[in-house]
């Protein structure tokens, strides 16, 4: 019986202890979690910062981007990527004043994003990924398309660093977003005329657009 009893209780002993180990590493699991969730929560009020201006951000909930909520006219053809008035139609001066706007309201939020960087211990391994995008109407050479809608994504972001000396691919920027120039051309998600029809050029028009991704990048 004493011998029974002794191996009785150290197995008590040891399931106590495993019981203990398991308890302590499940905390620290719930632990991580819980601050996982808070900072997604805080991530994901930032991006709300975006539906404060309707007249110049149309956030897409079915593809989580940013759209321009105004219209900007490129000539038809494949020379027409320049933020100029002999490059875009219709009233320049208003297109060019939305994008002035534009290009602020986004220093403004990343600005934000930085400094709440530097001062909250939860938000240290925070960046963001940042896609300026062009994109181009389907008609034509397709490659030339590409082409096309790179160059007005590439012709944006030169406007605002060149014109409100905002260059968001600057060093000062690098430890929260990391800046990407893309184009693409007839294709991606969303597009306008889908089914395509060749003889709705009013909503294909609509493809010539720039489309914004910031997308949240969590690092530890």
């Amino acid at each position: 019986m004493t011998g029974l009893f002794a191996v009785t209780l150290v197995l008590f002993v040891l399931s106590y202890y495993n019981f203990s180990n398991k308890k302590e590493e499940l905390e620290k699991i719930v632990k991580i979690k819980e601050r996982e969730a808070q900072i997604l929560n805080k991530v994901k009020a930032n991006l709300k910062l975006f539906d404060a201006d309707k007249e110049i951000f149309l956030y897409d909930t079915i593809y989580d981007r940013i759209q321009l909520a105004f219209e900007i006219n490129f000539k038809t053809g494949y020379e027409y990527y320049k933020i100029d008035s002999t490059h875009i139609e219709g009233n320049f001066l208003e297109t060019l004043n939305k994008l002035n706007i534009l290009g602020k309201k986004l220093d403004s939020i990343i600005s934000q994003f930085k400094y709440q960087k530097s001062t909250d211990p939860s938000m240290k391994d925070i960046s963001y990924l940042m896609v300026v995008s062009g994109s181009a109407s389907k008609w034509g050479d397709d490659d030339k398309n590409f082409l096309l809608s790179y160059q007005r994504a590439l012709a944006l972001y030169k406007y605002w660093k060149q014109s409100l000396k905002i260059d968001f691919d600057s060093p000062k920027y690098h430890d929260i977003i990391e800046l990407q120039i893309a184009g693409i051309g007839v294709g991606g998600v969303g597009r306008y005329n889908i089914p395509y029809d060749p003889k709705n050029q009013i909503e294909e028009k609509k493809n010539q657009r720039f489309i914004i991704y910031i997308t949240p990048k969590i690092g530890k």
